[in-house]
Order: C-alpha cells, then structure tokens, then sequence
C-alpha cells in the first residue's frame, strides 16, 4: 500500500526559457539540492513591427517550459539560480515565477527537493524579483491561439507562452458525440502585472469569445514573485537596440509599467455579437465562488485511473499532458540525460469539492499499489468560460458551472 505524505509551504516554480539554456539551469538546480524537473515543450509568441507583416501569421520561437516543486524557504534561492543560469537580466530571454500550492500529498517513492527545513536565504535584489503579478491560462482550440494571443498582447501583455495538452472529461461523456469536439487543445499563458491582468482578461474573453459554448476556459492565478523579460514583437536589426530592451529601460527609468496601458475597446459581446444570446449576465464564474486547480501527477500508465477516480469525484473536466521527468538520478549516455515520461492532470474544481477530490484520488492510489504520486491544489481567483442557463418557470435562473472544458 503507499501510504501517502503530506508537506506544507511548497510553490510551483516555473521557467520559461529557449531551448540553449535548458540544460546549463537544471544541472545549476540539480547542484543545488533539486531531485527533479518537469521539462514540456512550447512555442513563444512574436508579432512583427512592420504594420504589412502584421497580417501574416505570428512567429512562434522554440521555448521550454520547466517546472519545479519548492518548498517556500527555498523559492528565492531557486529563482536566483535560474536567473543567473538563464541570463533572464537581459530583455527576451525568458521568465521564472512562482506560484503558492495548498497542502502537497505525495507517496513516499515521489523524489521531493531534499532542502526542507532549510533557513530561508536572504533575496538579492539586482535579480529584479517583481511581486504582485498574476499568470493567466487559456485554454483553447488551436485555430483561435493566434487571434487571443495578439488580443493579448494588444493588451500590453508579452507574447504568451503555448503548449498542447488534451481535453478529458465533457468529450469523454459525448459518446459517438465526440467527433464533434476535439480533443487536442493549447494552453496559453501570459504574466502580467496585478493591475493590468482585468484588461488582459476581458480582451482575451472578447477576441477568443469565451462566453460561447466549446469555445474556451480562462482561469487566473496569484504569483507570489518572479522575473519576466519575454518579448511580444520582433522588428528590424538596423537600430542598436531592438524595442522590448527600449520597453524595459523604461520601466526602469519610471520605476513601473503603468506607462505601458494601453486603451481596451471591447469590438463585440462574445455570443450576442454571433447573434446567439447565449452570454449571460456575469461570465466570471470565479468571483461568486473560490476556485481551485488541482494537479496530480503520475506516469502515463497510471493516468486514466486517477483521471477517473478524479471526475468520479466531482471533477467536471480535466487537461492532461506530458513532462519529461528528469531526474538527478537517471543515467547520463553520450552527454545526454535518459529521462522518463510523466502525466500531469490539471482540473479547475470548486474549493469545497478539492479536498475530497484529493482524497478519492489517493484512496484510489493506494487501492491500485500507485508508488509515484504527487497531488496538489492551487488558488485560482477568477474564472471566465460559458456557462449555461436553465430557465424553469416555478424557479428563478439557475447556472452550472462545468469546469475546464474537455
């Protein structure tokens, strides 16, 4: 049986970094005391300067997306290293922040960082740690990434970061039905500063018309800090400085990016514009009731019976996609790491119904002898996706929420 263990004061640390400076941070990290990393593939998102290129399709450079588990103590000391690894003091070169985790449950075969219990460093202030940032997520159809990430960055956001992942739980539900909806979905992530991230939202609710059906889920999330120097526009080489290190001088000279707002006109009303009536009066699901995102992580052989056991329990709809696991343990061959694969199950749910979610997974594990586990929840602050009106005519308007569209 594997009993599981519980650690409190973790956060998910997260880089986005170019495939060059992959390597040289997690073996920095792997020196340091980390056991692991979560390694995805991804593509940035670049609009060109020349107003005649913008009507051509974006330019998506290479990223990779890693992903750490760190206890609190150690979340500055962390992101200290990856800065300096990465390089991220210069403009474009990427992003590291970090996000608070509620109670982590993981079996005792999960390899977990090794530095618990350590005294919290001091931060050092020339990495330029920024607090009071919110990362967020979209999920999406391929064909409308594009058009919300330009939204986006019309907005003032950065060019958002995308990767695939699959949708679980409503198609699964359709039977012969699911032709009709695909299951391949992208994952669209900017981090933008706390008092930007309503105009982010709105424009991305509006330009991907998330207040339709089957169209999309959008959630936010608190960042507790982090350094972000993606860019958003690729130009000419004629000048000695590219406009994303003008931007960034800027904000240092200012001493904020309020300067950078820029005005948000709202060009429909997502279903009304279709002529459908479907939008109703709030689409912000997360302001009437706390939400929580909750990831459990396992081997892809193990992830269609916790991913059952999860929507068995309450969980609508569920994302998954895969992670290189490496490990500091695993063999090196010819230069080279010989990693593993995980699965990473990320479902949006009602804070109520979390913990018992949680727990029918980890019954479930236990039940099945699942050795490698590892389970968490998140805060989500707000929620924007369709949500549908049952109209009876002895009761009043009644909405259902369906979590992360599948």
């Amino acid at each position: 049986m594997s009993h599981f263990e519980v650690l409190h004061k973790v956060s998910l640390v997260a880089a986005i970094l170019p495939p060059a400076t992959v390597k040289p941070v997690i073996e920095r990290l792997f020196a340091s005391g980390e056991r692991n990393a979560f390694v995805t593939n991804a593509r940035g998102t670049l609009i060109r300067t020349e107003w005649i290129q913008r009507f051509l399709p974006v330019i998506s450079p290479e990223k990779e997306l890693l992903r750490f588990l760190v206890p609190d103590a150690q979340v500055d000391s962390v992101i200290r290293e990856i800065s300096d690894a990465g390089g991220l003091r210069y403009p474009g070169s990427g992003a590291v922040y970090s996000v608070p985790c509620d109670d982590l449950y993981h079996t005792p075969d999960f390899p977990i960082w090794e530095g618990l219990g350590a005294e919290e460093p001091g931060t050092d202030a020339s990495i330029g740690l920024r607090e009071n940032l919110a990362a967020i997520s979209c999920i999406l159809q391929p064909e409308q990434t594009e058009a919300v990430s330009r939204a986006a960055m019309q907005a003032g956001a950065h060019g958002p970061v995308v990767y695939y992942c699959e949708g679980r739980g409503l198609r699964d539900r359709l039977g012969w039905l699911r032709i009709t909806k695909k299951r391949t979905k992208e994952v669209m992530t900017v981090i933008v500063d706390n008092a930007d991230a309503d105009a982010v939202v709105e424009t991305m609710t509006v330009a991907g018309r998330l207040t339709m059906p089957g169209r999309g889920f959008l959630y936010r999330m608190p960042v507790q800090k982090g350094i972000v120097n993606l860019p958003s526009t690729v130009g000419s080489r004629h000048y000695a400085a590219d406009m994303q290190q003008v931007i960034a001088a800027l904000d240092g000279l200012v001493g904020h990016t309020d300067w950078r707002r820029q005005q948000v006109v709202r060009l429909g009303s997502g279903a009304h514009a279709a002529g459908l009536g479907l939008e109703g009066e709030d689409t912000t699901l997360g302001q009437r009731e706390p939400q929580t995102r909750l990831t459990i992580i396992s081997s892809g052989t193990h992830m269609p019976t916790l991913l059952e056991a999860a929507t068995a329990a309450g969980a609508t709809g569920a994302n998954t996609l895969s992670a290189r696991f490496v490990e500091a343990e695993s063999k090196v061959a010819m230069g080279r790491r010989l990693n593993r694969e995980r699965a990473w199950i990320q479902s949006v749910v009602p804070t109520e119904q979390a913990e018992s979610v949680m727990q029918a997974v980890m019954a479930v594990a236990e039940e099945q002898e699942i050795t490698e586990v590892c389970l968490f929840g998140q805060p989500v602050t707000r929620v924007v996706t369709y949500h549908a009106q049952t109209v009876d005519s002895a009761a009043p308007t009644a909405r259902s929420y369906r979590g992360v569209s599948g």
